[in-house]
């Protein structure tokens, strides 16, 4: 239940609910008050917080700032003999209708070929997954599993973890698998520098190694219909505004 209303509460507390809610205020009180000025405040400061949170320049500077704590491994950095893999859980549906690939998010294949990647160079590591189901017919853990297994991964050097909730269960789960040995963990790059604060929680420290980044360095010119609101960069908001909360979420925990 608990878990329930925290998902509940997260997204109301979204950029998009949020800015609804503040223009449907003034919507009401433009149409039943006679607070006209109190009105359009709210009406326009919303319209510019949206308009604002939908450019480019605005999402990647706010993804930038949760992301580029921690730096990528690079090829050459790969081969540092892991003992352990671990790959935190993202979203998916389980559609029989559909591969594997497809019912995976695209979260989940960014982070899974970054997982993949570092198993060919640690070829004696174990791939640890999570995620539960959520409901639905199978978890996000057998899914990536399924993967994995695809990709000639064999099933012995696979650990699934089908009923972790949130980073937090999988940092406690994880941990106690890990600690005192070598390992590599595997996130997307907004959501590392709170991943790892968990882990240290628990007592153990993988190493960092960030995939999906949404806020890349451009060394060619930028097209100018890059700059146009877009859906996509208000997604990149949402993403980071996310780990805002998650990391005052975990203040709060601390101090409960």
């Amino acid at each position: 239940m608990l878990f329930i209303l925290k998902k509940w509460l997260g997204g109301l507390l979204m950029p998009l609910p949020v800015l609804l809610f503040i223009f449907f205020i003034g919507l009401i009180l433009l149409c039943f008050s006679k607070k006209q000025k109190t009105a359009k405040a709210f009406l326009i400061c919303s319209f510019v917080a949206l308009f604002s949170l939908s450019l480019m320049p605005v999402s990647e500077h706010i993804a930038r700032s949760v992301e580029h704590k921690h730096p990528p491994i690079m090829q050459t950095q790969a081969a540092q003999q892991f003992e352990y893999i671990l790959l935190l859980g993202s979203g998916g549906i389980a559609d029989p209708s559909l591969p594997v690939t497809g019912q995976l998010s695209a979260t989940a294949l960014s982070r899974f070929i970054e997982a993949l990647r570092l198993y060919h160079a640690n070829p004696n590591a174990t791939l640890i997954v999570s995620g539960a189901s959520f409901g639905d017919l199978k978890s996000h853990a057998q899914l990536m599993e399924e993967l994995a297994l695809s990709m000639s991964i064999p099933e012995s050097k696979i650990i699934r973890l089908d009923h972790t909730l949130d980073t937090d269960d999988e940092a406690r789960l994880m941990s106690a698998i890990i600690r005192g040995k070598k390992s590599v963990l595997v996130t997307s790059a907004t959501h590392m520098d709170r991943a790892l604060q968990l882990f240290f929680k628990y007592g153990t420290g993988p190493t960092p190694a960030p995939a999906n980044y949404l806020a890349k360095n451009r060394t060619g010119e930028t097209p100018s219909h890059y700059y146009i609101p877009s859906a996509y960069y208000l997604y990149k908001t949402k993403i980071a505004w996310h780990e805002y909360l998650g990391r005052f979420q975990n203040i709060i925990k601390e101090l409960l």
